[in-house]
């Protein structure tokens, strides 16, 4: 994630650099110029800004009532009282989180699992908690 983060602001700032070289060095002569230029610079500066905030503010909180998820400017929030089970992927630790017939995955730090299955337990006992188990492959 960090070399994926790193080439997003890479580009970015590539494409910053390029735009205001491009109007420096040859102006703006036609209304595509007075677009083109400063869209590009403006989604470049989007692209920087949603990135730094999904960075800085990414969690997973589980309040008396609530299952939030946070990533950046994105939050949603869960009834706990839906959440009827959770599945453990061993193979590529992610959470799967079951509301009924509706599911969201969560992907967290493998040694997190336990925390935030017990978390979310301890406000409703009544979810399921199961994991998968496969054959180790030669």
């Amino acid at each position: 994630m960090i070399v994926i983060a790193i080439a997003i602001y890479a580009l970015c700032a590539l494409g910053i650099i390029l735009s205001i070289h491009r109007i420096v060095l040859l102006g703006i002569h036609s209304l595509l110029d007075a677009l083109q230029s400063p869209f590009l610079i403006a989604i470049c500066l989007f692209a920087i800004v949603l990135l730094t905030a999904t960075l800085i503010r990414s969690r997973y909180l589980v309040t008396d009532t609530q299952f939030i998820t946070e990533f950046g400017f994105i939050k949603s929030a869960y009834s706990l009282q839906k959440i009827t089970s959770i599945l453990l992927d061993t193979d590529n630790h992610k959470l799967t989180i079951y509301m009924g017939e509706e599911y969201f995955g969560v992907v967290t730090s493998p040694e997190w699992n336990n925390d935030l299955v017990q978390a979310i337990r301890e406000k409703n006992p009544n979810v399921e908690f199961s994991f998968t188990l496969s054959e180790k492959k030669e």
